[in-house]
């Protein structure tokens, strides 16, 4: 497992949650456990999360509202400007939920643009690259860039618990707007 990153065919390690602002977000997204639901995408059995801004519909690719809080907002603005559509993950346990946080070798559907953005909480083993063999160790804060048409997976939460606040622009080349 490697954790080195910067090459073209890797993911970019862009930067670190700032210390003072790690355990709001942790807390944040801890308030938000109640409002998740079981992901039903083949990939992600098991996994428990919650759109941001926008939900897509991965059935039919339809684009309704997200859950909307404004400064969860500002901050993946700050992360990721002129994103609009996130999804927020849980791995772990509480008293009423289990979720595993995985998810298997995949490429995101055709709504989002290429170009993915991660915060995450917590450490997991995360699988890049078209054999999907690269294996990148992400840390408590690292929020990392990668192109989210290659093959990608979550293998293995190392940490009791994990949340990832995955980031996306919507792909309007693909018919893909906003919801007004």
């Amino acid at each position: 497992m490697t954790t080195k990153y910067g090459h073209s065919t890797d993911i970019k390690l862009l930067s670190k949650v700032k210390a003072e602002t790690i355990e709001e977000l942790r807390a944040w997204c801890h308030s938000r456990i109640p409002d998740m639901t079981s992901d039903f995408s083949r990939y992600a059995k098991g996994r428990y999360r919650l759109w941001l801004f926008h939900e897509i519909d991965l059935r039919d690719g339809k684009v309704s509202r997200g859950y909307f809080e404004d400064r969860i907002w500002q901050f993946c603005q700050r992360v990721y400007p002129g994103c609009n559509v996130g999804l927020l993950t849980f791995g772990g346990k509480t008293p009423d939920v289990t979720s595993t946080g995985l998810i298997s070798p995949h490429r995101d559907h055709s709504y989002a643009s290429s170009i993915a953005r991660t915060v995450n909480l917590g450490s997991c083993v995360f699988g890049y690259g078209d054999d999907y063999h690269q294996q990148y160790q992400l840390n408590d804060g690292d929020i990392i860039e990668f192109n989210c048409k290659v093959l990608h997976s979550v293998q293995k939460i190392l940490s009791a618990e994990r949340f990832s606040i995955n980031l996306w622009q919507l792909n309007e080349n693909k018919g893909y707007f906003p919801v007004r």
